[in-house]
């Protein structure tokens, strides 16, 4: 790129896209500062909720009926291969007959083409308990219908700058391994008024905290990717700012030693003409 007004523009352009990156890097950053303390607060709850779940046999035993996957995805991209790593898990899982319930405009978007795909929460991807109930809802109508298998695909917060993609089995409920002594699971003998009885109470509960709590953590590893994207592209632009600029400043200095020679060859042949003293 020779022309130095090409240059310019290119760079202004760039800082233009740096200031876009930049801004959306300190938003992401105060977002997932909120969401992650939703998240820690969650788990307390939704923990206890399986583990309670889990003294009850009724669910807990898989007949043969529908399987339901679940997948959380962000709403609006731009945190790089964060959708992309959900989407490959999940469809290890997938088979043929599965009903996949996409959550969030890009799950919508990635299985909409899919005959079992169930799109009716593209717009409920916030991490709302109002939100997880509705799902919950929904849900408990297709176990109503025989399914016996739910799994939801979403990824776990590990740390403020680190998260996984996870598959949990909510429908059988799925112990949690390496428990300590302290942590051993609820043990239940008697049930009043009846095991049906609570169970009916219970299951909502029990699959509205699952999926609230897989909101919350998929919304603040969302922004965690969303963050460490926008400041590798910040990062970016400066390298290229920084190229530029050196490229620009010795196509100016080319430019003004071109000048230079011209000047001094014009003032040398006038002097030959005998026109300068």
């Amino acid at each position: 790129m020779s022309n130095l007004s090409d240059i310019k523009r290119r760079i202004t352009s760039v800082k233009q896209t740096r200031q876009i990156t930049g801004a959306m890097e300190t938003v992401s950053v105060a977002k997932m500062r909120k969401a992650v303390e939703q998240a820690e607060q969650s788990r307390a709850y939704v923990n206890m909720l399986t583990d309670v779940m889990s003294a009850f046999d009724a669910v807990n035993k898989s007949v043969g009926g529908k399987s339901i996957v679940i997948v959380l995805s962000s709403d609006r991209g731009l945190c790089g291969a964060f959708d992309h790593d959900i989407f490959k898990l999940a469809d290890t899982i997938i088979g043929g007959d599965t009903v996949v319930m996409a959550v969030g405009k890009s799950a919508c978007d990635y299985y909409g083409k899919n005959n079992n795909a169930d799109l009716r929460f593209a717009d409920s991807y916030t991490p709302e308990y109002g939100t997880a109930e509705n799902i919950a809802s929904a849900l408990m109508k297709e176990i109503d219908c025989g399914a016996s298998e739910i799994s939801i695909v979403y990824s776990e917060l590990l740390s403020r700058s680190a998260y996984k993609q996870t598959v949990k089995k909510l429908i059988p409920v799925e112990k949690a391994a390496n428990t300590s002594e302290s942590q051993k699971p609820t043990q239940i003998d008697c049930f009043e008024p009846s095991a049906d009885e609570v169970l009916k109470v219970l299951l909502p509960m029990y699959l509205s905290g699952e999926i609230y709590g897989a909101l919350c953590e998929n919304v603040a590893a969302e922004n965690c990717a969303r963050r460490a994207a926008m400041s590798s592209a910040t990062e970016s632009a400066d390298e290229i700012i920084g190229r530029l600029s050196v490229e620009y400043n010795r196509e100016r200095q080319s430019a003004v030693t071109e000048q230079i020679v011209e000047i001094i060859g014009s003032t040398e042949a006038l002097k030959k003409q005998g026109n300068l003293q």
